[in-house]
C-alpha cells in the first residue's frame, strides 16, 4: 500500500528535512508496513552526503538527536568530501563501498566517452550488483539497528543509488510492498544534489539529469536481480543479508507503530 493520494504532499513536506547543505535528507517514517502498521517517525533517515552542513544545519540536526551514522561512500570519497562533526557526535560507521566500475563510469562520462543510453545501462548494471555483490554492506546496515542506535542515519554521496538500495532494504524487512518502497526511491527526484564537483568537466544537461535522476528502471533492475537470484524478498532477507525470521521480527518491533 502506497502513500494515501490526501495526505502525500503533506507526508512529503515533513518527510524531507529543510537543510542548506544536504538537500535529500529524508525520514522514512509514515509508510504502511506489515500488518497495517506505519514505520516510526524520527527514527531512521536517509541523506546525501553531510560534508557541506551549514552551522544552521547542524542546530536543526542536534534537535534530530543522531545517535547512529552508516556512511556507505568508499574510503576515497569520505577523505574528499568528509563529513561534517555534529554538534553531539554520533557513533560512526563507514560500512560503504564504490559502485560496479563507478570510477570509469564518472571517468568516461567527463570526457563524453560515453552517452545517455549506455550510463543508463552502466547504472542498471550498478544496481544488479547491489544485490549480487554488496551483501556485506546492506548486512552489516540491518545489524546495526539497534535500540540504543537510534534515531539513525545511513547516507552516500547524492542519496540515490547506495541509499536508495539500502532504504529499499531497510523498508522490505519492516514489510513495506515494492510499490511503496518505488515510491520513496522515486522521491529523490525532488531532492537532487549537484554532482558536478565529482563529475568535472563540460557535461551536457541531458547527461547530468541522467547521473542523478532517480529512474525507475534502475530499482527495478535491483528487484529483477532479486527475483533471479533468490525468488523473493523474503529468501533474499534470509539466505542473501541473513536476516533471520526472528531478527526481522525485531526490527518490526522496534520500528514500527504497535
Amino acid at each position: 500500500m502506497g502513500l494515501q493520494a490526501a495526505t502525500a504532499d503533506h507526508l512529503q513536506q515533513v518527510r524531507c528535512l529543510p537543510l542548506s547543505g544536504a538537500v535529500n535528507f529524508r525520514d522514512l517514517g509514515g509508510y504502511v508496513a506489515a500488518d497495517g502498521r506505519r514505520v516510526r517517525w524520527n527514527q531512521l533517515f536517509r541523506s546525501d552526503s553531510l560534508a557541506e552542513l551549514s552551522d544552521a544545519d547542524l542546530q536543526v540536526l542536534a534537535r534530530v538527536g543522531l545517535r547512529t551514522i552508516c556512511d556507505l561512500r568508499g574510503e576515497p570519497e569520505r577523505v574528499h568530501k568528509p563529513n561534517r562533526v555534529l554538534l553531539t557526535p554520533p557513533a560512526m560507521h563507514a560500512i560503504g563501498f564504490m559502485p560496479h566500475r563507478g570510477d570509469e563510469l564518472l571517468t568516461e562520462t567527463r570526457t563524453g566517452a560515453i552517452g545517455v543510453g549506455e550510463i543508463e545501462s552502466r547504472v542498471r548494471e550498478i544496481y544488479r550488483r547491489f544485490v549480487t555483490e554488496q551483501s556485506q554492506a546492506y548486512s552489516k546496515l540491518l545489524s546495526l539497528i539497534e535500540p540504543a542506535a537510534l534515531p539513525l542515519l545511513f547516507h552516500c554521496t547524492s542519496g540515490r543509488d547506495r541509499t536508495g538500495f539500502g532504504s529499499a532494504v531497510v523498508l522490505m524487512a519492516l514489510g513495506v510492498p515494492r510499490s511503496t518502497i518505488e515510491e520513496d526511491y522515486a522521491l529523490s527526484n525532488r531532492y537532487r544534489r549537484d554532482l558536478t564537483f565529482q563529475i568535472g568537466g563540460e557535461v551536457s544537461a541531458e547527461v547530468m539529469a541522467t547521473l542523478t535522476q532517480a529512474h525507475p528502471d534502475y530499482l527495478a533492475a535491483a528487484f529483477a536481480a532479486i527475483d533471479e537470484h533468490y525468488g523473493t524478498d523474503t529468501t533474499y532477507l534470509r539466505v542473501g543479508l541473513g536476516i533471520s525470521a526472528a531478527r526481522q521480527r525485531e526490527l518490526q518491533a522496534l520500528l514500527l507503530e504497535p
